[in-house]
This record gives C-alpha cells, structure tokens and sequence, in this order.
C-alpha cells in the first residue's frame, strides 16, 4: 500500500484546522497590514530596513489592540463550518475505505474527532443556556429593582390628606326609629 492515503489525510487536517487558523491570525495583523496600506501612507514597499531616524520620526502605538470576544454569530459560525468539515472528513474517509483504497482503521480518527467535537458542542450548548438564564435573571432582578424605587419614589411625592367626617352634616339613615314614609 502506499502512503498516498496518509499524505491525503494529513493534506485533509491542514484544510480544515491549520489554514483557518493561519487566515484567522492573519486577519489581526500581518499581511493584511501590508495589503491595505492606507492612503496617507507615503513610504514605498522595500526590502531595506528602516533607519533608527525613520523609526524614531515614525509616531506609532506600540501597544496592542485590546482583543474582543466574539460576537454570538460568529462563535455559532466557528462552529458550524467546523462540524462540517469533520463530518465531510468523515464522510471522505468512509468512501475511500468503501472504494478498497484504505484499510478500515482509516476513520477511526476522524469518527472520534467529529465525536469529541459534538460532545463538545453539547457542553457548549448546556453553557449557552445556562448563560442566557442568568442574563434573563439579571434583567428581571433590575426589573424588579426599577420597580420598587420607581415605588419608593411615587411613595415618597405623594401628598397624605386626612378626611375628617363633617359632624353638622346629618345622613339619612333607613333604620333609624324616626320612621318616615316616602311618597306617602
């Protein structure tokens, strides 16, 4: 047997895992920089290094920039071209055992990546839930704060008045022994 099934297999994980993290790291810094030079940039590609007085004269922020998380889409996004690319690994390895190329062990490997992927997902999954149920928490606990000072407040403006029965007012009162006849 030759190695062709092993060099396409290692061609394979380079697709799917390294050339998106080598884009992804590529995409912070980089060529990307190079490519995009932006317009008020006057100094020309070369291959000679800058003198110490260009570098000096250069103002430049040696601080990185702070990294952001993700936004929800993305990580959704991440994961799905992931899980694609196992399950066509996979499926690739699966017909070329079916077609006589490889001998059976062939998709060992990639049946327990797509399964450690999908039992992590579902981890991922359960801290999704749990992180939106705590977020909905929160919301309703201010919620509810908002409501009880927007109480307190209303409390506090109101104006008590105190009625006091006027005494020389008389009201009628149908049981009383004075018994008068209406219309009568």
């Amino acid at each position: 047997m030759s190695s062709t099934v092993l060099y396409l297999a290692i061609v394979a994980v380079w697709a799917v895992v390294l050339v998106p993290m080598w884009l992804r790291r590529d995409g912070e810094a980089g060529f990307s920089r190079l490519l995009h030079k932006k317009a008020d940039d006057t100094q020309e590609l070369t291959l000679e290094e800058p003198t110490i007085e260009e570098t000096l004269d250069e103002d430049t922020d040696t601080s990185p920039a702070p990294r952001r998380r993700p936004g929800r889409a993305a990580v959704i996004a991440r994961r799905r071209r992931r899980t694609t690319g196992l399950l066509l690994l996979t499926v690739t390895s699966i017909i070329v055992i079916a077609t006589g190329l490889a001998p059976w062990w062939v998709s060992v490997p990639p049946v327990l990546l797509l399964a450690g992927h999908l039992s992590l997902l579902r981890v991922a999954v359960r801290m999704d839930v749990a992180q939106r149920r705590a977020e909905a928490e929160d919301r309703a606990r201010a919620r509810a704060e908002a409501r009880r000072a927007a109480a307190e407040a209303a409390a506090e403006d109101a104006e008590v008045i105190e009625l006091v029965p006027n005494v020389e007012e008389e009201v009628f009162d149908q049981y009383a022994d004075d018994r008068r006849v209406v219309g009568g």
